[in-house]
């Protein structure tokens, strides 16, 4: 009678455990991991390794990406000076003002994020000896350093106009060829006129405003000294225009 040799204890034809562990350390494709079993110490080192290499590669990579700055600072390509009226002489506008020079008066102010320096400068009386009346002529200059924020975003968004209070509502104009972007406006009354630019983390502002001043009272019988001819707008906005590019010039690094 034939029998089957799972009964008799003969073969079944397939490997056994043994056969599968000679084979694995001849080189086999399967061992005891085929089969959910761990392992072996020393066993396939190459594994060991790699998971070295990947935990060096991934704390190499957090180290640098902790050591490189991850904000978005804007470029700073000017210098902020000790004294802007140093800087700020506004020859254009005081040529406007038929003034030499200037009375003037510096500011500076230094902080972790912005620093402010800025120039407030106007024309000196006239000493005449009989009543007169003249142009008086006021600029304020002011420059801003942002050096964590980029000020592009809020650009243009300050309504004012002039400078000196509110001298109604400001009608903004581009400039082309000044900084990376610059606007002129004019207030409703036409006594004053501001003029920002933005460069970098730089921005420039230079206000201007003109009225018309007097010395003295008229003698009794005399006629009173005649106002003065309203300011050109387009004159004076080429002035400014002129001596803001030769300021942001000055200080550029």
């Amino acid at each position: 009678m034939i029998t089957e040799p799972e009964f008799d204890g003969g073969s079944s034809g397939l490997p056994g455990p043994e056969a599968l562990e000679g084979a694995e350390g001849a080189g086999g494709p399967q061992g005891h991991e085929g089969y959910g079993g761990s392992a072996r110490p020393g066993r396939r080192p190459w594994r060991w390794a790699l998971g070295g290499a990947l935990l060096a590669s991934a704390l190499w990579a957090g180290a640098w990406w902790a050591a490189t700055p991850q904000d978005h600072r804007p470029p700073l390509r000017y210098a902020l000076p000790l004294s802007l009226c140093d800087q700020a002489k506004l020859p254009a506008v005081g040529r406007l003002a038929e003034r030499i020079a200037w009375d003037q008066t510096p500011r500076l102010w230094e902080h972790p994020g912005v620093d402010r320096a800025m120039c407030m400068l106007s024309t000196p009386p006239i000493d005449a000896e009989v009543p007169t009346r003249w142009l008086a002529y006021q600029a304020q200059v002011s420059m801003e350093l942002h050096k964590r924020v980029d000020p592009a975003a809020e650009f243009g968004a300050d309504p004012g106009g002039g400078g000196w209070g509110d001298l109604g509502r400001p009608d903004f104009r581009s400039v082309p060829g000044l900084g990376e972007q610059a606007l002129i406006s004019e207030t409703e009354y036409g006594s004053g006129w501001r003029l920002t630019v933005l460069d970098g983390g730089a921005v420039f502002t230079m206000d201007v405003s003109v009225w018309s001043g007097g010395e003295g009272e008229p003698v009794s019988g005399e006629a009173a000294p005649q106002d003065p001819p309203k300011p050109d707008a387009d004159a004076v906005q080429a002035a400014m225009i002129e001596d803001m590019h030769a300021l942001m010039k000055a200080l550029h690094t």
